[in-house]
């Protein structure tokens, strides 16, 4: 029997794996030390079964109640193969965790440190705490999308009709007012109208306004309470839908932005597997399969419209729910996403359930409840097989069900909608707030070890009469390195000789022939003989799934570019920490002893936030001016291409039908040039980094100097420190009680986020 201990901690991402008391093999696939769980989880079981050759396991996991379910659920799925014998020590609720930091950082606000009460550090806490969790729900026309969303709210808000209704981007941010109030915005960010007191026939003009192109509404969003986390649902057009470009875009960059929001995508379960779906479920699903475990919990997907089927037998059957669900799974299987989460809802029953609506405008809970009464398959929160949700909550559900006292009371969880909220909180409490936990840590706790790393050596100084001389000499010498031309001039090689290009080139490359061989599928995909009324629909089914290509190229050039200049900024930092730690002080290797880091570790945070505030590509140009959507002008098709500066095809028509069209032809002639124009696009993306990242390397270059004028402060302090003979007694007292605080404040700190 393998006895396996795991302690994983989320907040500041760390695993420790210890088999029968010893670590894992230098070259074992076990060593995830820095990865999150989710990232690794799933492959665990086999690996302890390849590595190991023991069925028999007892897993001892220390951490988080989530985290310990998915280790659960990894293990249950290799139940043929594996004996598992858990033991769980659980570790803090997150819900305290973050109680514990707002009465440190109380504490830390009337402590006796002033530096730490700067106005800085107080709104970088204040920023953390407030910090809002993004939701975007996102469909193709006709899902019921803005109807989920009314039922999310509790009442009709959103403008929901069986067509296109949603051509604005709305955000819903939530608030403690009861009332909803609105500010519309242009294209451009200007105010165009405010609303106190919004109602459904205002968000009607509003999204019918063509000067409108962002709604923010704020109000109280009723699910929040379960979540533990402000919220923001962001109503986007869909792909089929949107007023201009720039809105399908950015429906495309939030799905390839992994860590930043999570996707509910709301189908419609009587219309699956239609065109729009399939464009946009392609570019769902790579998403979803570069990002691991957390991106597929990242994705719920929402089959909505499922009170439409009626399981009479003489209708859709018994099992037209179940064959429903079966469709979504294996249209999500043949694009390799496996174990997806996937809940049957009917959003306006739960609505009209929520909102309390009576006579008339409730017929579709009146007849939901009909069919809830005779047909146990539309009870749509048992479909578990369908969606991973935990043992705890689906216990929780069914507890809910077998205790109500009416089937009215029932109706809500019946819906699936309740399920749907418990996903939701499920995803925020496992990464949303763990990530908000350790940023809330974050805010004060490098100016935290900065100060105390300052106090330290400062009583060393006090206790040691002998080590202030010592320590002038190497503080001295670490001028002398800071101050040194060849010092900056060696620095300045080293991030001179950092190559993006490169690296950019290769994955651009990369990604530019995954597009090709995308095209030259559809090209072949094409008959040589079509009915000229279905070549039509053809068409323009090619053109959209061209011009969604040509944004997705566009939001996928961006991310290589931002993840690029992130790696860069990390290099950077780590190396300029590593030439700082090369500067140990150590003085008889006795009471003296400091990593010159840590005395500037509150700049070095500065600069790595950059990563994150300052890495956005600003000049576009290679694909905004350069290149543009031709809209058709003459005939029923549009040969599209991307423009190089010159002659373009603007209005160009190819003849190509009288009865019958050759499908194939006219898919070479509209594909080819587009085809032809991704490798300019790449060389274009090429030189644009080129540029980008040498005003990068000048930037970190001034910061670095910035960092070293601070640490040169910081030396020339500790230099001045008193020994203890001429120092004054009040001073030494109040300089010793602040450093006994700042240690206590540090274990309580370091209890909570390493445990």
């Amino acid at each position: 029997m393998k006895k396996i201990q795991i302690k994983y901690n989320p907040y500041i991402v760390d695993t420790e794996i210890i088999v029968n008391g010893e670590k894992p093999k230098a070259n074992s696939a076990l060593n995830v030390k820095k990865k999150r769980l989710q990232e690794w989880v799933e492959k665990f079981p086999q690996i302890v079964l390849e590595e190991y050759r023991d069925s028999n396991i007892t897993i001892d996991f220390t951490g988080t109640v989530s985290d310990y379910e998915d280790i659960v659920s990894s293990f249950n799925a290799f139940e043929e193969k594996l004996s598992v014998t858990f033991n769980f020590n659980k570790t803090a609720d997150i819900t305290d965790v973050e109680k514990t930091i707002d009465k440190i950082f109380e504490e830390i606000k009337k402590g006796p440190i002033a530096e730490l009460k700067d106005k800085k550090i107080v709104n970088a806490f204040e920023k953390a705490k407030d910090s809002k969790f993004e939701i975007n729900v996102v469909a193709t026309m006709s899902s019921g999308k803005s109807t989920l969303i009314n039922a999310l709210l509790g009442q009709q808000l959103m403008p929901a009709a069986n067509e296109a209704t949603t051509a604005t981007i709305v955000k819903i941010i939530d608030t403690d007012q009861d009332n909803f109030s609105a500010v519309a915005y242009d294209k451009s960010g200007q105010v165009v109208t405010k609303l106190d007191n919004v109602t459904l026939e205002d968000m009607q003009a509003l999204n019918a306004d063509k000067k409108v192109s962002t709604v923010e509404i704020r109000g109280k969003i009723p699910c929040v309470s379960s979540v533990g986390m402000k919220l923001v649902l962001v109503d986007t057009p869909g792909p089929n839908n949107s007023r201009d470009n720039s809105h399908e875009e950015m429906t495309y960059k939030m799905i390839s932005d992994s860590d930043k929001s999570l996707v509910l995508y709301v189908m419609n379960g009587q219309q699956l597997g239609i065109n729009d779906e399939k464009i946009f479920l392609d570019y769902v699903c790579k998403s979803m399969k570069d990002g691991g475990k957390k991106a597929r919990e990242r994705f719920i997907f929402a089959v909505n419209k499922m009170d439409a089927f009626s399981p009479e037998p003489q209708d859709d059957g018994p099992k037209c729910i179940t064959n429903a669900l079966n469709n979504v799974k294996s249209g999500l299987e043949d694009r390799e996403i496996y174990s997806p989460n996937i809940f049957p809802v009917c959003s306006l029953p739960a609505l009209q359930k929520r909102a309390g609506f009576q006579g008339i405008r409730a017929r579709a809970i009146h007849n939901f409840k009909d069919m809830c009464k005779y047909y146990d398959v539309m009870h749509f929160e048992k479909y578990y097989e369908y969606n991973n949700l935990p043992l705890t909550v689906r216990t929780r559900l069914d507890d809910f069900i077998g205790q109500a006292s009416s089937d009215d009371d029932k109706l809500e969880v019946h819906t699936g909608i309740v399920s749907i909220e418990q996903a939701i909180a499920q995803y925020i409490n496992k990464y949303a707030r763990t990530t908000k936990v350790f940023d809330l840590v974050q805010s004060f706790n490098e100016k935290l070890n900065e100060l105390a790393a300052v106090a330290h050596l400062e009583d060393a100084i006090r206790k040691d009469k002998t080590a202030k001389a010592r320590l002038e000499k190497q503080i001295e010498t670490i001028n002398a390195h800071i101050r040194s031309a060849k010092n900056a001039k060696d620095r300045s090689e080293k991030i001179d000789k950092i190559d993006l290009t490169t690296i950019v080139e290769n994955r651009v490359e990369s990604y530019m022939t995954e597009i090709k061989n995308k095209l030259s599928v559809m090209m072949s995909g094409c008959s040589n003989k079509v009915e000229k009324i279905k070549a039509q629909q053809q068409c323009a089914e090619l053109e959209k799934e061209c011009k969604s290509i040509s944004l997705q190229i566009k939001v996928q050039i961006d991310k290589i570019l931002e993840d690029a200049y992130k790696d860069t900024i990390t290099k950077i930092l780590e190396d300029y920490k590593r030439y700082l730690t090369e500067l140990n002080i150590c003085v008889d290797s006795g009471t003296l002893l400091f990593n010159p880091a840590n005395l500037v570790s509150s700049s070095l945070a500065d600069l790595s936030s950059i990563i994150d505030a300052k890495t956005e590509t600003e000049d576009e140009s290679y694909y905004n001016e350069k290149y543009k959507w031709v809209p058709s002008q003459k005939k029923w098709y549009n040969p599209f291409s991307w423009l190089n500066e010159g002659a373009h095809w603007e209005g160009k028509t190819i003849e190509k039908f009288v009865d019958y069209v050759d499908m194939n032809e006219v898919a070479s002639d509209y594909i080819v040039p587009f085809q032809k124009s991704l490798d300019s696009t790449k060389n274009d993306a090429i030189n644009h980094v080129h540029s980008e990242t040498q005003r990068l390397k000048d930037y970190l270059k001034g910061e670095l100097e910035k960092i070293d004028k601070v640490l040169e402060q910081k030396l020339d302090a500790l230099s001045k420190t008193e020994a203890d003979n001429i120092a004054k007694t009040e001073e030494i007292a109040k300089k010793e009680n602040n450093l006994k605080w700042l240690e206590a404040i540090q274990r309580k700190i370091n209890s909570i986020i390493n445990f």
